[in-house]
């Protein structure tokens, strides 16, 4: 019997020391150590990332896809700067938060629907910069007044300020293939 309990001690031991997850509040995270690998190319930017805040990526998904989605842009002033700028997928720049609502106003005012697919959205965290940033891969599904219909997919990488809301986009898209 006194050989089962060092066994199931000695097995317990082992299992904790390797438990690589760490408590956040009542959620788990698994973190795994962070490596570092040589690139075959200079990153110009970073190639040093972590995960970063989810709350981020959740603010975006909901400002950029659902409220655009939902024709709700005025909600755009909650969790824009004021000097947001925008390199949109189809080559306009726009510099400021009333040029950037008066932009996408315009644009989906062109729509009768729009449905939205997120399929990933994640923060990130640059280390060496010391910027946060959101992820998004998703699809649009929409239909202009006149009953054009387009499927696109879109990427679209935002960058988090200090006060926590976006202040610059880059954002890319293509239509889908016709099969």
């Amino acid at each position: 019997m006194k050989k089962w309990m060092f066994v199931f001690a000695a097995g317990t031991l082992i299992m904790t020391a390797c438990n690589n997850e760490k408590k956040e509040g009542t959620e788990t995270v698994a973190s795994a150590p962070a490596k570092t690998v040589a690139l075959s190319l200079p990153a110009n930017y970073s190639s040093s990332f972590e995960m970063g805040n989810p709350e981020y990526a959740a603010m975006i998904v909901q400002g950029s896809w659902k409220d655009w989605q939902d024709n709700k842009l005025d909600n755009m002033k909650n969790w824009m700067a004021d000097t947001v700028m925008a390199l949109q997928s189809d080559n306009q720049m726009i510099k400021g938060l009333d040029s950037m609502m008066a932009t996408w106003k315009r644009d989906r005012a062109a729509y009768s629907s729009v449905v939205d697919s997120i399929d990933a959205a994640m923060a990130v965290y640059s280390t060496d910069k010391k910027e946060n940033w959101v992820l998004v891969w998703a699809q649009e599904f929409s239909a202009k007044a006149d009953g054009t219909k387009d499927t696109t997919a879109v990427q679209e990488t935002w960058r988090i300020n200090k006060a926590g809301k976006a202040d610059f986009l880059l954002q890319y898209n293509r239509h889908k293939r016709k099969q």
